[in-house]
C-alpha cells in the first residue's frame, strides 16, 4: 500500500543489519528478492484489515514466481478506500480468510526471504500484527525489519534531488509506469522494476554494490 494518500503515518525504516548470514557473499544478480505489497482497509493494523496481498520473487530483474490473493476482511471496506484501491466488498466476499492467506504468504516467501517494499515498514508491521492475530506466530521470523530492504530508503540516497519519494515519483524517474496504482500486483511490479534500477543507478553513482552484503551495508549507511 502506498499509504500517503490515506494520511500521514510514521513508518520505521529498516534498522542496522547484523552481518551474520552466510548469504552475504551472494552476488546481487544471483540473490532472490521477494517484493511485497498489501492493500488494507486503513492504516491501523490493530483495527483494520488486509484486503489484498501480492508477493513476487525476482532474480536479477526477472520475475520467477508470484502469489496474488484477495483476503476476506472482518469489516466493510470504507468508501474512501474503495475509491483509492478499486477493491469493493463484493470483490472480497468469497476471498480466503486471513489465516489461509497469511499461511500461503508465509510458505511462499520461505524461511529466509529477502523482503522488499516501498515503505516496507508498513507492510511488515501490518503482517506481523495479523500473524499474531491469526495464531501464526511461527511465521514471524520470515517478516523482520533487519532483513528487509526499502526502496524509499534507497531512493533517498540514489536520487537525492527528488521533490517526493512516493513510489510513483521514484518509478517515474526510471520511466516505469503503473497502470493501476493501489492494487497490490501492479504496485509490486512497479517496486520490483524500481529496485533493480536503483541498483544500477547506485553503482553508476559509485556505490560498488556487488554482493548482498554490500547492499546491506549500503542501506545501513543510509539510516
Amino acid at each position: 500500500m502506498q499509504h500517503s494518500l490515506f494520511g500521514a503515518m510514521a513508518v520505521a525504516e529498516p534498522p542496522v543489519k547484523e552481518p551474520d548470514r552466510d548469504a552475504l557473499s551472494v552476488p546481487l544478480e544471483e540473490a532472490i528478492f521477494t517484493v511485497m505489497d498489501l492493500e488494507t482497509t486503513g492504516l491501523n493494523p490493530k483495527k483494520n484489515a488486509i484486503t489484498e496481498i501480492c508477493a513476487i520473487k525476482y532474480q536479477n530483474g526477472v520475475e520467477l514466481e508470484k502469489l496474488v490473493t484477495f483476503v476476506k476482511p472482518n469489516e466493510e471496506i470504507p468508501p474512501e478506500i474503495q475509491d483509492i484501491t478499486g477493491i469493493t466488498d463484493e470483490m472480497v466476499q468469497n476471498a480466503p480468510p486471513l489465516v489461509m492467506a497469511l499461511s500461503d504468504l508465509g510458505n511462499f516467501v520461505g524461511p529466509n526471504p529477502l523482503v522488499v517494499g516501498h515503505n516496507i515498514g508498513f507492510d511488515i508491521g501490518f503482517i506481523r500484527e495479523k500473524l499474531y492475530e491469526a495464531g501464526l506466530a511461527s511465521f514471524m521470523t520470515r517478516f523482520e525489519m533487519p532483513d528487509a530492504f526499502c526502496t524509499k530508503v534507497l531512493a533517498r540516497k540514489v536520487l537525492p534531488s527528488l521533490p517526493s519519494y512516493e513510489a510513483i515519483v521514484v518509478a517515474t524517474q526510471f520511466g516505469i509506469q503503473n497502470p493501476q496504482a493501489h492494487r497490490a500486483e501492479h504496485d509490486v511490479k512497479m517496486t520490483g522494476a524500481t529496485l533493480f534500477k536503483l541498483f544500477e543507478q547506485a553503482n553508476a553513482n559509485g556505490a560498488g554494490l556487488k554482493t548482498l552484503g554490500d547492499l546491506y551495508d549500503y542501506q545501513t549507511r543510509l539510516q
